[in-house]
């Protein structure tokens, strides 16, 4: 009867603990599938928002070259007209303040003194590499307006 009874406990236990593993099998299953799940979102949320970014980025690319596209068009217009003045039109003049030291003095320009205004003419080489200049800094300052608000989305997305 010892037997017997040591047999159906022994029995007994064994289903509890198939049914046990069974239970901790089942929790087991579930809780990989709920961190694959959490990781899938994640990535999921994490590859939206590089679209977004990317697609703002784009419109941000998109904004800038155009003005810079506008800016460079209009350069080349005003060299268009400089190029087909007349002569006399064609001559750059600048007015520039000279100090002292540095004015050259004539009998037919009189003294200068600091502050004094002068024109400065430009030989045509210079003229058109003023042109040139012009085109450099349109592209420096398109640059530097992409760059700072590229800059300022990046500390408000922080």
């Amino acid at each position: 009867m010892v037997l017997l009874g040591f047999g159906v406990g022994w029995s007994w236990q064994g289903a509890n603990g198939e049914a046990a593993l069974d239970r901790a099998n089942t929790a087991h299953a579930n809780t990989l599938g709920e961190i694959a799940r959490a990781g899938q979102r994640q990535l999921q949320k994490q590859q939206e928002l590089l679209v977004a970014e990317r697609e703002r980025m784009q419109a941000l690319d998109q904004k800038y070259y155009g003005e810079l596209q506008d800016e460079k068009a209009d350069n080349e217009r005003l060299r268009g007209m400089y190029a087909g003045a007349d002569a006399e039109r064609r001559e750059l003049r600048i007015q520039v303040r000279i100090a002292r030291a540095d004015a050259v003095v004539s009998e037919t320009t009189g003294g200068s003194g600091l502050g004094d205004v002068a024109a400065l003419e430009l030989s045509p080489e210079a003229g058109s590499a003023v042109w040139d200049i012009r085109a450099g800094m349109i592209e420096d300052q398109a640059k530097l307006r992409y760059f700072q608000q590229l800059e300022r989305e990046r500390q408000g997305a922080d």
